[in-house]
């Protein structure tokens, strides 16, 4: 297990996309109920900024905010950051499309905005960056060498409150390894 190392330069955040594991699918899968929405909707937003930060055309129709958040700056770094943050959302969509039981042809309002976007456009941006970094550590107090860890333990933790699993899904099998008692 990865050691715990406190730090409190960020605080509160707005949006997040929470990296649970390297396997998006299974991410999206841990996600407490509440978190599949809301992942789906904060990421839209992130991905849309992200573009816009780039040079994509603006329009009444794409989200613009959080610009400075370090998951927006991260996003918005280069091509493969934004393609996968774009591959975390879609999975957290197909999780929300489970979840609640939405038919194969349903889309969360906030996808589909992310999908009008025109990918030769967003790939043709000049993006300031190449290759893929690892995401922020956008968790609080709660870091560690790996982001997937880091994630955990904020999870297991700080999100403790929020624990409810719909369906056939249920608390991931990390959470006691990731749980910090005083």
């Amino acid at each position: 297990m990865a050691s715990y190392v406190p730090r409190h330069e960020l605080g509160p955040t707005m949006v997040n996309a929470f990296w649970l594991d390297r396997d998006l699918e299974r991410a999206a899968r841990w996600l407490v109920d509440r978190h599949v929405s809301s992942s789906v909707f904060e990421c839209s937003m992130v991905l849309t900024t992200a573009v816009q930060e780039n040079g994509y055309p603006a329009s009444d129709e794409l989200y613009f905010t959080h610009p400075n958040h370090p998951l927006t700056r991260w996003a918005a770094r280069s091509h493969a950051n934004w393609e996968r943050l774009e591959a975390y959302t879609e999975a957290t969509h197909e999780e929300w499309r489970y979840r609640y039981d939405h038919g194969p042809d349903e889309r969360h309002g906030s996808w589909v905005t992310v999908r009008t976007l025109d990918p030769e456009t967003v790939r043709d941006l000049e993006w300031p960056t190449t290759g893929l970094e690892e995401p922020p550590q956008v968790t609080g107090e709660w870091t560690a060498d790996d982001y997937v860890d880091a994630y955990r333990y904020y999870y297991a933790n700080e999100k403790r409150h929020l624990f409810s699993w719909s369906k056939d899904r249920s608390m991931p099998p990390w959470v006691p390894e990731y749980t910090v008692t005083d």
